[in-house]
């Protein structure tokens, strides 16, 4: 058998290494390869959010995928069925009330399968309701993890205190009513106050995995967030660069390359989709690029097409072939990844299709900080 091991790649532009992944990660073959790439597309990370009638619930899951998904404006005052919203492979969902006359609690669990979710959010804007607390301790018996949110806290208000003596207020309210001390999160939909916060938490609670595919599909609130989101592309950028290498059913012209442009093209719009850069969200936002970041952005909207990418593996390829970058690389890498026998041609298409990928994720992660430090700066939403 030919051993795959996994490195730490080079950047082919300044040959600076970059952390990819856990330096433990040994793939065996080009089967182990693929199996952890269809482990990471098949994993799902399910999010149950339950709580008060009108405690922003709908908001919440539409600012924790960054897409309107939830429709807002028909947020009743019960929820009758369990509503799940998908965004990629993030799955959010709205159970009804626990322990109602519609939904008793004995029946509960079983109907909706709450077992099966990774993380419970209970959501609140008002005072801690009996019912939830009852969910909660259910939850705990079952070692599943849950986090307190009270949402809408741009709209708290009483006469005569102050928003830190209100945050006081819950956090007394919230121990006596589960028995315990626990963290709340202080959200707010519309300012995004806390919700960075938030989304670490849930971050922090999930396996490894869980945390790769949460990495790639929840919006960023935060610079530190960004970067984790791009760190999670690195090792789907790896996984596929390696098979779009391994498959090599497309030539590359002018270059003794060839790759699977389907699966890179794949990447490509996984990376693209990931930072949540869309056509219109990058031309809206046109107006606060300078030059080089205008190039950027033309950039990211240019390479969607097989034909585009090809055209940028060729520029690749052959600028870092007459640098030596490639032969440079492959003598550092060569080594460790003899990529399934398939000799030097195969390798040098992963070196490439990597730093393709690896140059257009950083991109992507460049557009997507500047429109997030623009709305830091102005304070829009």
């Amino acid at each position: 058998m030919v051993y795959l091991r996994k490195i730490n790649t080079y950047n082919l532009v300044n040959l600076r290494r970059i952390p990819m992944m856990d330096e433990n990660d040994i793939y065996e073959s080009i089967e182990a390869i693929k199996e952890e790439l269809d482990k990471l597309n098949q994993t799902q990370v399910k999010i149950a959010l339950f709580g008060q009638p009108g405690s922003g619930k709908s908001s919440l899951i539409n600012a924790l995928i960054g897409e309107e998904v939830a429709n807002v404006s028909q947020e009743t005052d019960t929820t009758i069925t369990e509503d799940p919203y998908k965004w990629e492979d993030l799955i959010l969902t709205d159970l009804p009330g626990y322990g109602t006359k519609n939904f008793p609690a004995e029946s509960f669990f079983e109907k909706f399968n709450v077992l099966s979710y990774d993380i419970f959010i209970c959501v609140f804007s008002g005072k801690f309701r009996q019912e939830d607390t009852e969910f909660f301790r259910r939850l705990q018996q079952e070692g599943k993890k849950c986090l307190f949110v009270r949402n809408s806290v741009d709209s708290m208000f009483e006469k005569g205190k102050t928003t830190e003596q209100l945050k006081e207020d819950v956090l007394n309210d919230v121990k006596k009513q589960v028995g315990t001390e626990v963290k709340v999160y202080f959200t707010s939909c519309r300012t995004e106050e806390g919700l960075d916060d938030l989304t670490k938490a849930i971050y922090d609670n999930l396996n490894t995995v869980k945390k790769i595919k949460f990495s790639l599909d929840a919006k960023a609130y935060s610079e530190d967030f960004l970067e984790t989101k791009k760190k999670a592309c690195y090792k789907y950028i790896y996984l596929g660069s390696t098979l779009a290498a391994a498959n090599g059913v497309n030539p590359i012209p002018l270059v003794d390359i060839s790759v699977d442009l389907s699966i890179l093209t794949g990447v490509f719009d996984r990376i693209r989709k990931s930072f949540g850069l869309s056509q219109q969200i990058i031309e809206e936002n046109k107006p606060l690029y300078n030059e080089r970041l205008l190039t950027i952005a033309n950039k990211i909207l240019k390479y969607t097409t097989k034909t585009a990418i090809t055209k940028l593996l060729e520029k690749i390829a052959k600028d870092q072939l007459e640098k030596q970058a490639i032969k440079t690389t492959l003598k550092q890498i060569g080594k460790r990844i003899p990529l399934i026998g398939q000799g030097v041609s195969a390798t040098t298409s992963f070196v490439v299709t990597f730093a393709a990928s690896k140059s257009y994720c950083n991109d992507c992660a460049e557009i997507a900080t500047a429109i997030l430090k623009d709305k830091l700066y102005t304070g829009t939403n």
